[in-house]
């Protein structure tokens, strides 16, 4: 966690994650955690290993892609040395710049690689010999192998572990079902590698993706056309973009931008024409956004900040794209621009976005994976037209089966639940695409569907967490008890400094209205031109979270009734600072 420099309308508290060998690492040189803090006068790298922790120079790193700064810290080192590095992107402070660790594993969309760029730090290595120490090794193997067997067809897929080329564990100790693949790259572009980890992000660089038309209640219309893939070449544009170090997010972003332009008939900014057919366009666009060229200067403070100084295109497709209400990010996941997520789908993004201080599909999107056992209906869809199964399986995880009615009764709770998960598998490290363990996994389609058509019970496991952190650690803690306080003193806490760092307040949550006003693809819902049934939401999440329903601050109180008692004065203090 840090400041996130891609923060909009100010750069804000955020944190984030990443897959890969780097975290198991460091935890085995003996370390929960690093802080780092001040700034070096010349290029640095932290070498840690086990008790021996040393600055090292990297003066000749500097400039070199993510790639070639791991292949280079493995000769010097060894190749059981774990590596996250920033590229020439986070060098030149990028606003979308990663830390990188491996091929795609990334600390991506926050900006945080422009922070490491900024302390002259150009990599962290780990190398640890310690391992770690289980406190009741069957309990544990045991809990490992039961919950594995309910998700080792992955949350997000149906059928038995792939295994071999092309498929490849994004993360240490991952042997469940995922979109991961490994494709050769012919490195056309000097990125240093010859092979690309795809991801669901990275793949849109080789496949495309699709397309949204829309009327908003004000009668404004919206056409983002499909985005192009290129094929073998995007392997490589994909490569080029994690070497140069920035996020393979900025292909959805700004190629959804500038495709509309295209449509619009505005066919170059600036006097830099729009060539955006050409694979060749993508990889100078690429450079010049990492090297602050030209008008990638200004592109590299990210959408909100470019279209402040290039007013370009109507208000509505900018802020479409993104906004103070998406935090600077692009908007994504919530049903409009790239997926067909129904009522109440797209609903539980729209408060997670107004709450959150940045993009939510990182760790706080498992009710999506409900999507696909919903379906995709063209309207609304009625209680009685969900399947017994699941209206079962979210009445146990939510509490109610109003959770899955289309409209936006019972979403805060389902919110807040999701909060509490997220911040429990981040603290763990545990995968965003596996946990919370709402389902069960089946090994073919045919037996899932078979399984929703006679009402049986397709429910995980809730409790899988603490099972699994009971058993490594011998700390008895259950799972309500880890979601209150624990995770609650977690949640208010972030309001907290975001509060005292930026003064958040309810206006800024509500800044995600407009763009939840475009009707969602599948089913046409929306918030209406007035956006009350939003309001009042977040007036019943504001007052189940214990939070001031005027301002959006937590109230002393609730700080105090959960250990806070200093922040619940740094706030008081701050609410009289206010009112003189």
């Amino acid at each position: 966690s840090s400041l996130m420099p891609r923060g909009y309308p100010t750069p804000m508290w955020a944190s984030a994650s990443m897959g890969g060998y780097f975290g198991a690492e460091l935890k085995y040189a003996g370390y929960d955690g690093i802080i780092i803090q001040g700034r070096a006068d010349t290029p640095c790298y932290l070498l840690i290993e086990d008790d021996k922790v040393s600055l090292e120079d990297a003066q000749d790193l500097w400039g070199k892609g993510t790639f070639a700064t791991q292949q280079e810290l493995k000769a010097r080192h060894s190749k059981l040395h774990q590596i996250a590095a920033i590229g020439p992107a986070g060098e030149n402070l990028v606003r979308f710049a990663c830390i990188t660790h491996r091929l795609t594993n990334a600390v991506g969309n926050g900006g945080f690689g422009g922070v490491m760029g900024s302390k002259k730090l150009k990599a962290i290595v780990v190398r640890g010999t310690r391992g770690f120490p289980i406190a009741q090794p069957e309990a544990f193997l045991k809990a490992v192998a039961d919950v594995w067997y309910l998700v080792r067809g992955g949350l997000s897929c149906i059928g038995k572990i792939e295994q071999g080329f092309p498929y490849l564990a994004c993360t240490h100790g991952c042997s469940v079902k995922c979109w991961t693949r490994i494709y050769p790259a012919k490195d056309r572009f000097g990125s240093a590698s010859q092979v690309n980890m795809t991801t669901c992000v990275d793949a849109v660089w080789r496949g495309g993706s699709g397309e949204y038309k829309a009327r908003s209640p004000q009668g404004k219309t919206l056409n983002i056309p499909k985005i192009k893939g290129f094929g073998g070449i995007g392997i490589d544009l994909a490569n080029l973009a994690e070497a140069m170090g920035i996020t393979a997010w900025a292909y959805h972003t700004w190629g959804r931008y500038f495709r509309a332009l295209k449509e619009l008939g505005i066919d170059e900014i600036d006097g830099e024409p729009l060539d955006i057919d050409n694979p060749e366009w993508w990889r100078d666009w690429i450079l010049n956004v990492s090297y602050r060229r030209g008008l990638g200067n200004d592109i590299a403070e990210d959408f909100c900040r470019f279209y402040e100084k290039h007013p370009i295109g109507p208000p509505e497709l900018a802020e479409f794209t993104a906004s103070a209400g998406s935090r600077g990010h692009g908007w994504h996941r919530e049903g409009r621009l790239m997926e067909p997520h129904p009522s109440p789908f797209w609903e539980y993004g729209a408060l997670l976005y107004a709450v959150s201080t940045r993009d939510v599909t990182p760790s706080t999107h498992g009710f999506f994976f409900l999507n696909g056992l919903f379906g995709q209906p063209s309207e609304p869809k009625k209680p009685e037209d969900i399947s017994i199964s699941l209206l079962n399986l979210v009445e146990k995880v939510y509490g109610s089966r109003k959770a899955i009615y289309p409209g936006t009764d019972y979403i805060e709770h389902v919110v807040a639940w999701h909060q509490y998960r997220s911040v429990i598998k981040d603290s763990m490290g545990l995968c965003d695409w596996v946990f919370p363990v709402l389902r069960k996994t089946f090994d073919t389609k045919e037996e899932m569907e078979q399984a929703v058509r006679r009402g049986e019970s397709i429910y995980g496991d809730l409790t899988a967490e603490a099972r699994l952190f009971q058993s490594c650690t011998g700390i008895d803690l259950d799972i309500k008890e880890m979601e209150q306080p624990i995770a609650e003193r977690i949640v208010n806490l972030e309001r907290a400094i975001e509060i005292r760092n930026n003064g958040r307040e309810r206006s800024l949550d509500e800044a995600v209205i407009p763009h939840f006003q475009w009707p969602s693809k599948v089913d046409g819902t929306h918030l209406s031109e007035d956006a009350h049934e939003f309001r009042e939401l977040l007036d019943r999440y504001y007052e189940l979270r214990g939070w001031d329903k005027t301002t959006g601050w937590p109230k002393p109180e609730k700080l105090r009734e959960l250990g806070l008692d200093d922040v619940a004065e740094t706030l008081e203090s701050l609410l009289l600072a206010r009112a003189r």
